[in-house]
């Protein structure tokens, strides 16, 4: 049996994520006016917190072999899209971490990748919601929850190699 402490922490991370994730969207059902009172733009920063936890998750993985990033993101599970799911993850945490700093109409190169990536998934980098929206796109037809990118991330895990 694996121990991976990287792991456990991950699980506990997105426990809470999805658990306000939760919180959010039965607010949002009974609320009158959810967009008013920002219960949307919530769910969009806390969905990105789950992606960077995430990320880092894989960062710590791949950094314990000599694999390089870009074929480490390369392996692993795919998307229906063919996308592999670790690339979808990274793309997502990047894109959220660093989107302000970008113009989304002329990004420069390494940003340019990630708005690729996010479009090839069928999702609007403009869109309002673009980080919520690939987490329903990069999981369905299961329930957008991070405790259901964990099996994905696992498989990925367990593929990589020095």
């Amino acid at each position: 049996m694996i121990i991976d402490h990287d792991l456990d922490f991950l699980k506990d991370a997105v426990a809470l994520v999805d658990a306000n994730l939760d919180r959010l969207e039965k607010r949002i059902s009974t609320h009158r006016d959810p967009t008013m009172f920002g219960f949307f733009d919530q769910v969009e920063y806390i969905t990105g917190l789950g992606f960077i936890a995430c990320q880092t998750y894989a960062t710590a993985k791949r950094s314990q072999r000599t694999l390089l990033k870009e074929e480490a993101l390369s392996i692993g599970p795919k998307h229906r899209t063919g996308l592999p799911m670790i690339a979808l993850v990274n793309a997502a945490a990047n894109y959220w971490k660093q989107s302000l700093e970008w113009s989304l109409d002329a990004p420069k190169k390494p940003s340019q990748r990630t708005v690729d990536v996010i479009s090839d998934l069928g999702v609007d980098p403009k869109s309002p919601y673009p980080i919520t929206n690939m987490l329903r796109e990069v999981l369905a037809p299961h329930p957008a929850r991070f405790e259901n990118l964990i099996p994905y991330l696992i498989q990925w895990r367990d593929g990589l190699s020095d």
